[in-house]
């Protein structure tokens, strides 16, 4: 009996340590995508859009089912540019995996026929395999050189793994001045102490390290590295850690706008990580959405993020708390400076404390909570006493949070969200615009003239493209031409047109000419984000 307990307590020990370890690395990755567009060759297409500062690829996953992919009206989901995001990452290469596998289905092939799904599962992949480094921490620098401090000297005061434990977490020290106490309802946790409620601060809490360079800081000028997510080109926050010398300065970043500025047929964009506003969908601001320099939604944008939010919702995905985002993130350039629909997920979030009694708003003492009622282990590194050097007569104390624990659950507690995701994304793809040219009419005027009148239909359930795009030259505009031949002259109308103006879900607009001739012409119909349509006409 106590062999068999031994060996029970040894394997759920095994699993529960396995399960924090069973992300892919970069190389694992790779292979993945390698061999799902190898075995999906029909539907799948693999390619290397640009490296990383360490020469790693930058792959995107193209698929669709028949005819060119930049000639369907595509979404793109992005995942890895928060770098310590695993999840995002894994859960980009299972939804990819499950709409492959489900491709037989009516549903599914109907939706590959008609549209692409671009997947870039990994952006910042240098950063990314920290997660899986001899010595961990949850890194979001790339590896570019950078002097984070600005003294002058690069990477003179990194990370030291003080009781080579393989993580980088936490010291606190004892000491009266300090503005950290223990959680009330986790000792394990340090929050600052709020002095209106009348609370103290017990101890300073530093980064695991030492002050290599003396200058009062800690780890605050590592392995240097820019912050992708703010080192896009709107709002980016000049001057600040990590944003970089310039916006777009980096080659991951600039690899993937090239991408997109050329891919006119994306209509929507979607970031996992760590960003939201799918169930907080952003809000209507006038002042800010019709100032010179536009920096709010606009509105009948706002509406289609409503929009999209119940759709989210109605896949079972809700309560998923707000996330504040900094300037130069992705999410905001894909609306703001690419004019497309942009949205964000960290796809899995910590489920909402239920308990009745001792309820908690703190997140990191809701995680212990959830690894503890799920027999989760390896997630936190009990405090155990150091000999710091900058704190010789001082208690000091290694502990904390293992990294990339907290936003990143073993992978078989991502299935739920991402087969929620999954069915999510195939109603969106339902919802995106749909062009139609309908009723079609001709009528025999005197002189050999006839008049041509029809209608151009968004049967969809979304406009044809953001408001926004309205005012940017990077998105692609209704086009509409009469295709006619020698013989045949427009008396009245253009023979083409760009419409500017999105149609809105299920709108119709009117469209007529006057020709003078006899025989056949075209009307075409063309909108990268919304599909193209033709019929051809008979003179009388």
């Amino acid at each position: 009996m106590q062999k068999f307990t031994f060996l029970l307590l040894f394997f759920w020990v095994h699993y529960s340590l396995k399960a924090q370890n069973d992300y892919k690395n970069f190389s694992q990755l790779s292979n993945s995508l390698k061999q799902l567009a190898s075995r999906n060759s029909n539907l799948a297409q693999l390619k290397a859009i640009g490296k990383s500062v360490q020469g790693k690829e930058i792959w995107l996953l193209s698929l669709t089912k028949g005819g060119k992919t930049e000639e369907k009206p595509a979404i793109c989901i992005v995942a890895g540019v928060d770098a310590f995001h695993l999840a995002g990452v894994e859960s980009s290469l299972q939804i990819a995996e499950n709409l492959l596998q489900n491709s037989s289905k009516d549903s599914v092939q109907k939706i590959l026929e008609q549209k692409t799904i671009y997947i870039i599962p990994c952006l910042n992949p240098d950063a990314y395999e920290q997660a899986f480094a001899k010595v961990k921490y949850e890194r979001n620098y790339n590896a570019s050189n950078s002097d984070n401090d600005r003294d002058g000297k690069l990477n003179e005061d990194a990370f030291e793994d003080l009781n080579n434990d393989g993580y980088i977490t936490l010291i606190r020290i004892e000491d009266a001045t300090g503005e950290y106490k223990p959680h009330k309802d986790d000792a394990r946790i340090m929050v600052k102490a709020d002095a209106n409620k009348g609370e103290r601060g017990a101890y300073m809490v530093i980064s695991e390290g030492i002050d290599n360079d003396k200058d009062g800081k800690w780890n605050e000028d590592g392995e240097g590295g820019i912050i992708l997510n703010k080192n896009f080109t709107f709002n980016y926050p000049f001057f600040t850690d990590g944003a970089g010398e310039y916006a777009a300065s980096e080659p991951e970043n600039r690899a993937l706008m090239d991408f997109l500025y050329e891919a006119k047929n994306v209509y929507a964009v979607f970031q996992f990580g760590a960003v939201n506003n799918l169930t907080e969908p952003v809000k209507f601001d006038k002042m800010k959405a019709t100032q010179k320099i536009i920096t709010g939604w606009q509105e009948k944008d706002v509406k289609a993020n409503e929009q999209v939010s119940k759709l989210y919702e109605k896949s079972g995905i809700k309560g998923y708390p707000s996330m504040p985002i900094q300037g130069g993130n992705f999410t905001d350039w894909a609306y703001f400076h690419y004019g497309r629909l942009s949205f964000g997920t960290p796809v899995w979030t910590l489920p909402k404390d239920t308990a009745k009694k001792n309820a908690t708003d703190n997140e990191e003492v809701r995680f212990l909570r959830w690894a503890e009622a799920n027999k989760i282990s390896n997630v936190f590194i009990d405090w155990k006493p150091i000999n710091h050097p900058d704190f010789p007569n001082k208690k000091a104390e290694i502990g904390g949070i293992v990294p990339f624990a907290k936003y990143n659950p073993p992978t078989n507690f991502l299935k739920e969200a991402i087969e929620k995701h999954s069915k999510f994304f195939t109603e969106f793809l339902w919802q995106m615009p749909v062009l139609q040219i309908t009723n079609v009419r001709t009528e025999s005027l005197s002189g050999g003239l006839t008049r041509i009148t029809a209608y151009i239909h968004n049967k969809g359930l979304l406009p044809t493209h953001s408001e926004l795009g309205e005012k940017t030259r990077h998105v692609d505009k209704l086009k509409v031409e009469l295709i006619h031949n020698k013989n045949q002259n427009i008396i009245s109308g253009k023979r083409k047109e760009v419409i500017r103006k999105p149609l809105g879900a299920g709108e119709k607009m009117e469209i007529s000419w006057i020709i003078a001739g006899t025989g056949e012409v075209q009307i075409q119909i063309h909108c990268a984000t919304a599909g193209k349509e033709s019929v051809k006409v008979n003179l009388k």
